[in-house]
C-alpha cells in the first residue's frame, strides 16, 4: 500500500505545489526556535548568550517589549543595572547587523526594544504554512520541526509561561495528525508514521501522535511495533506503569488509546493469519 514516493515527509511526486504563501519566506535574519534555539543570517556570531537570547525574545515578541520585561525574562531570579541592560541590546545589535536597506535590524531605542520585520522566525513561517489549504504547504511547515522548542536556552521559562510551548505542541501535534490522516488515506502508512515522529518532536506526550503510531505498525503487519508504541508512550506517562503481569497496564493512558492499542493486540494474537500491509 505505500502507493506513494515519499518527497520531504512523503508528500507524493504526484503533487505540485501551488505558490507559496507571501508571508512564508524567511527574512534576511531568521531565528529558528522549533528545535535548538539558532539564528540564521546574523552579520557575525554573538558575544554574549544574553544577547542571542535577547534576540530569540524579541523575535517572539514582534510588537516590541520595555527594557524591564525582557530583562525579567532573561534574569528571572536578579534585578540588573541599566548599564547591563545597555551593554547587553548593543552587543545583540552589533552582532545581527543592518538590514539590506543599511539600517539596523535592532533599532536603538529609549525604555523599549522592537526588532525590525527583516528578523522573522520559524515558528511565523510554520503558522502560514500550517494555515495553507495546500498538503504540500503542510509537509513544508512540518520540515521545519527539528526538536524540542526553545532547546539550549540558558532561560526559556518565559515560554512556558506565556502560553508559547503549549501553543506550539498543540499546533504542531494538530497538523501532524492531519498529514498523517491524510497519509494512511492514500495508504503511504510509513510516510504517515514518519509525520507522528515529526509531531513527537515537539508534543512528546501527545497520545494523539501515539495513536496514529499504533495504526501505522498495526497496517504494517507488525505486531511487534504495536507493543513498541504501546511501551514507548507509558515509559513517557508513567515508568512504573509499563508492564503488569507481562502485559501493559493501560490505566495510564487516554481511554480511547487503551481500547485502540487492546484491540489491535487482541486481534494479533487471536488472528495471527490476519492481513498485513507490506512496502
Amino acid at each position: 500500500m505505500e502507493r506513494e514516493r515519499a518527497g520531504g515527509l512523503g508528500t507524493g511526486a504526484t503533487e505540485s505545489p501551488s505558490a507559496p504563501p507571501a508571508r512564508d519566506r524567511p527574512g534576511q535574519v531568521e531565528v529558528l526556535v522549533l528545535g535548538p534555539a539558532r539564528i540564521r543570517g546574523a552579520c557575525r556570531p554573538f558575544a554574549r548568550a544574553s544577547a542571542f537570547e535577547l534576540v530569540v525574545y524579541l523575535a517572539l515578541h514582534p510588537g516590541g517589549v520595555r527594557n524591564d520585561v525582557w530583562a525579567t525574562a532573561l534574569w528571572p531570579d536578579r534585578l540588573m543595572a541599566p548599564a547591563t541592560l545597555h551593554s547587553t541590546a548593543s552587543s545583540a545589535r552589533r552582532s545581527l547587523g543592518r538590514a539590506a536597506d543599511g539600517l539596523d535590524h535592532l533599532p536603538r531605542s529609549h525604555g523599549r526594544l522592537q526588532l525590525r520585520p527583516s528578523v522573522t522566525t520559524d515558528w511565523q513561517r510554520f503558522r502560514v504554512l500550517a494555515a495553507s489549504t495546500d498538503p504540500v504547504h503542510w509537509t513544508s511547515a512540518l520540515d521545519l520541526v527539528r526538536g524540542r522548542p526553545f532547546d539550549g536556552l540558558v532561560h526559556a521559562e518565559w515560554a512556558v509561561f506565556e502560553g508559547i510551548v503549549a501553543e506550539m505542541e498543540e499546533r504542531v501535534a494538530e497538523l501532524a495528525c492531519r498529514i498523517a490522516d491524510r497519509h494512511l488515506g492514500r495508504g503511504s502508512v510509513r510516510a504517515a508514521a514518519l509525520a507522528a515522529r515529526r509531531g513527537l518532536l515537539v508534543s512528546p506526550y501527545d497520545e494523539r501522535l501515539y495513536r496514529r503510531l499504533l495504526r501505522c505498525a498495526d497496517l504494517l503487519g507488525n505486531p511487534a511495533g504495536v507493543e513498541r508504541v504501546m511501551g514507548e508512550l507509558l515509559s513517557h506517562l508513567d515508568p512504573g506503569s509499563v508492564v503488569r503481569d507481562g502485559a501493559f497496564d493501560l490505566e495510564a493512558v487516554h481511554p480511547e488509546t487503551a481500547e485502540l492499542y487492546s484491540s489491535l493486540s487482541r486481534r494479533r494474537r487471536h488472528d495471527p493469519g490476519a492481513a498485513t500491509v507490506t512496502g
